[in-house]
């Protein structure tokens, strides 16, 4: 009896590692399903980036009877669009460029603890003081707004485009062997 015992538990044992076995020896079925790419739309874009902005902001709003008070990395960068300079040769020696307008990008921060709720309240008793997705968004939409105003108000832009013409000076001129003079239509930029 012992030995028919022990006879059916090494069958199980030796079933049990055969499946095992097999489990980890087959080929693994993708979950993933490709498909064909397909390009909609290219557009050639050089673009000379000068300032890339990081900072943490207070997040103070409200949405009805709801608000928020949070902490929120807000990442933003300021460029301009080579293709969109305009360039005039003047006699064999001089080129003159003129500065396009800046694109201000501000973007949320991916990093872990971006972006921290430290108070939630509402002014109904019987309601949640939390936000909707929607609000909370309505909320950050506000905070990039602000974002880009201070920028325009630290000096970032102007900063930002007098390297631009101090770059494109330089890179113009070692690029064609001709004397480059950018010139900067608005220094302070073009705020929205």
């Amino acid at each position: 009896m012992k030995t028919i015992r022990l006879i059916i538990i090494f069958v199980i044992v030796i079933a049990i590692a055969g499946v095992v076995v097999w489990w980890q020896m087959s080929p693994e079925v993708s979950r993933v399903t490709m498909h064909k790419a397909e390009i909609k739309d290219v557009r050639a874009m050089a673009q000379l980036c000068t300032v890339d902005i990081t900072e943490d902001v207070p997040v103070k709003g409200s949405v009805g009877p709801r608000h928020i008070f949070a902490r929120q990395t807000v990442n933003g960068s300021i460029s301009f669009d080579l293709d969109n300079l305009t360039m005039e040769e003047i006699g064999d020696s001089v080129i003159k460029v003129t500065l396009p307008p800046e694109i201000v990008e501000i973007y949320e921060s991916t990093e872990p603890n971006s972006y921290v709720i430290i108070d939630q309240w509402t002014d109904d008793f019987f309601d949640s003081p939390n936000l909707t997705t929607a609000q909370e968004n309505a909320i950050k939409s506000k905070v990039r707004d602000n974002f880009r105003k201070k920028i325009y108000a630290k000096g970032y832009v102007k900063r930002a485009r007098a390297e631009a013409v101090e770059n494109l000076t330089s890179m113009l001129s070692a690029m064609t062997g001709k004397r480059v003079t950018v010139t900067d239509p608005s220094p302070a930029g073009y705020p929205k």
